[in-house]
């Protein structure tokens, strides 16, 4: 590891500070007299000095993950003798999802140059005996077919040290049955059949596997069954686009849980449900704007990890849920006088309990803002004393940073868009370049208040960025997002459209010197902005973007799924869905694009096939059009390496300043009406 790399690993053994010393006046910081200079490329896109901190059950220790060689490679450190050890030394690729299966033993995930096909390593506490449990692969020709069928780690076994739970499809192809893994062999055994097509189960505090959310068809089931009996029942069902309630977590009693609905209201609400009179309680927490969840987590785990356990005391003692930026709702006098206490030492920021130690002696916790990716600290609850364990970019100085501010503006059907507005520090917030930023996703994700790299670099080069919460991102209700089923290229760009609109009519933004750039379905906003709306803007960057839908709806697929894509994005056997596919495709409107466009993919991509940067490509070259494309060919659907990172973004820079023109001497690029969308 390099110098600069162990010193901050050293950091763990700073003195433990006084949480709660007064804290000093704080005076508004005077506007600055010029912006900060350009940060280098890598400032922004270089691995985090370590990430990924996990107790072990007993707490003596942290596994973390720190770049090594330029990769992501599993470290643990020892909190009493404040030693550490680097465990792995991966060059080509890179640890990820570090976990205890006991205090000698670590799991962790690797991937495959972007395949997503995820292996699952464990190697013992001291670096000795590591092995691949399963490899990760659909197909394999060299491991053994009992791998293959391994799913993800469900977690520890109360003293049994030799084994792990598991998900694993052993009984049928496409159910996941709970099992045990050997963490020496990685053989595998049923414990528990599927009861159906299980999105997630559910475990109580005891480890015991009580509950799952199966997918049949158009309906969700809970199912629920006594650790005695373990015979599974119906708690609940509900059509999956149809309100309802699915389980959160287990209070300590493990008997009630904490559920969300939305069951007579546009948002989740969190409420109480005891599992044995099967009843619906008290209302936890609810927001008429926001869904009381976590929604990006939700998005991506099937549930929300939203509930804050304290092992020390046996209950759920918070809950956070994503609103205008991070918000908790403590059910615990002493973590809300906790927050309260660290947030008067370290204001402006959101600081998230990521872990306690099992016995609640220690907690992580993760203190960042939008203009700061982090800081680990460690909290002694014994002594109210707070350690600073790591700062995760030691590169980055929040003061030269840029804040974000969320905003609301009407859509022009009337529609309230909530969105996230980062000017450029240091600089007047008249005729700005701006970028039209679009999430990913896109239904069920959303932006969110915090710090953001690649926002933070394009408004380090003067750009104002803008984020919104377009109709169909998740967050703010059902409605919101059923409000963009079908609707890509259309009401749903329309959103993005009236962004510009809004911001130009504010002041902020210069008319002339509007970009749109965004990754996945924010690649796909961007080439749809292009082609749809060229008059509003002077250049684009596509990255992993869509460029054809009639390329990216399965052929085949469990009837769930093809439910989903027919509703949400629709049916080539329709014909009026088949006619609109084609016409919100980009691919096929080449010649309406007026900007020059930088577009990137990975080759190893499994979401967004290779083949729609080449279409794409194709096209444009036919047309006649500025372009580049870069593809990556040990990538895929976002570049994990940290060299493919800062080359991608080093080449958007330059595009940028190739392509922007600068204050007051560029040319409106494209027509000056809008071109009415084919698909109208």
């Amino acid at each position: 590891m390099n110098s600069a790399a162990m010193k901050f690993l050293l950091l763990l053994l700073l003195a433990a500070r006084p949480l709660f010393a007064a804290p000093a006046p704080v005076t508004p910081a005077p506007a600055p007299v010029a912006p900060p200079a350009e940060a280098p490329v890598a400032t922004f896109f270089q691995a985090p000095a370590m990430t990924s901190l996990t107790f072990s059950p007993n707490g003596k220790y942290i596994a973390c993950l720190v770049p090594y060689e330029r990769r992501m490679n599993l470290l643990v450190i020892d909190l009493e003798q404040g030693s550490k050890n680097l465990l792995t030394n991966f060059k080509d690729r890179q640890a990820t999802q570090p976990t205890w299966a006991n205090n000698d033993r670590i799991l962790f995930r690797v991937d495959d140059e972007g395949r997503e096909s995820f292996a699952l390593y464990a190697v013992n506490r001291d670096g000795s005996d590591a092995v691949v449990l399963a490899s990760g692969y659909s197909r394999a020709e060299t491991t053994q077919e009992v791998n293959v069928r391994f799913r993800n780690v469900l977690g520890r076994i109360k003293d049994d040290p030799h084994h792990i739970l598991v998900l694993a499809n052993l009984t049928y192809r496409d159910w996941s049955d709970v099992a045990t893994m050997n963490l020496k062999t990685g053989e595998m055994k049923t414990v528990l059949e599927a009861p159906g097509a299980v999105d997630y189960y559910l475990r109580d505090h005891t480890g015991e596997v009580r509950l799952a959310v199966i997918q049949g068809g158009q309906m969700r089931q809970v199912l629920y069954r006594d650790a005695a009996a373990r015979k599974w029942i119906v708690l609940g069902q509900h059509h999956m686009d149809r309100p309802g309630w699915e389980p959160i977590a287990f209070d300590g009693d493990n008997r009630t849980l904490f559920i969300w609905s939305d069951v007579g209201r546009n948002t989740k609400a969190v409420y109480r449900y005891d599992v044995l009179t099967r009843q619906r309680g008290e209302l936890v927490l609810a927001h008429e704007t926001y869904d009381a969840l976590d929604a990006n987590g939700a998005a991506a785990m099937a549930y929300a990890p939203s509930t804050v356990f304290d092992p020390a005391k046996g209950r759920v003692v918070g809950l956070s849920y994503a609103a205008d930026r991070t918000r908790f709702h403590w059910l615990d006098d002493e973590m809300r006088q906790l927050e309260q206490k660290l947030s008067a030492s370290l204001p402006d920021t959101v600081h998230r309990p990521r872990q306690f130690a099992e016995d609640g002696s220690r907690i992580i916790f993760l203190s960042g803002s939008d203009r700061d990716p982090g800081v680990y600290y460690l909290y002694d609850r014994k002594r109210q004393k707070l350690s600073e364990l790591v700062v995760m970019k030691p590169a980055i100085k929040p003061e030269k940073m840029s804040p974000m501010k969320p905003v609301t503006f009407p859509a022009r059907d009337g529609r309230t868009l909530h969105a996230y507005l980062t000017l450029p520090l240091g600089r007047s917030p008249k005729a700005l370049p701006l970028i039209i930023h679009p999430h990913g996703g896109p239904y069920g994700i959303r932006d969110e208040w915090g710090y953001n790299d690649e926002v933070q670099f394009y408004a380090n080069r003067g750009y104002a960025v803008l984020q919104v919460n377009y109709r169909g991102s998740g967050g703010y209700g059902w409605e919101h997002e059923q409000a963009g089923f079908k609707r890509q290229g259309l009401e749903m760009q329309d959103d993005l459209s009236d962004g510009v609109h809004w911001a130009v009519a504010q002041g902020i933004a210069d008319p002339s010197r509007v970009v749109i750039s965004g990754a996945s379905y924010g690649g796909y906003a961007t080439m749809a902005g292009l082609t749809f709306s060229p008059e509003l803007y002077c250049a684009g960057v596509n990255y992993l973007g869509v460029t054809n839908y009639e390329l990216r709806l399965p052929k085949e697929a469990p009837p769930d799924r093809m439910y989903w894509w027919n509703t949400r994005i629709g049916s080539l056997s329709d014909a009026v869905d088949r006619k609109r596919i084609h016409d919100i495709s980009p691919v096929h409107f080449a010649d309406r694009i007026a900007a020059p466009v930088l577009m990137a993919y990975g080759k190893n991509d499994v979401r967004v096939h290779i083949d729609h940067g080449y279409d794409m490509e194709r096209a444009l070259k036919k047309a006649g059009k500025t372009y580049e494309f870069i593809v990556e060919e040990a990538e895929g659907h976002g570049f994990r390496m940290e060299e493919s990172r800062i080359a991608f973004f080093t080449r958007v820079d330059a595009f940028l300043k190739k392509y922007v023109p600068p204050p007051g001497g560029g040319v409106r690029i494209g027509a000056p009406q809008v071109i009415d969308l084919p698909a109208r």
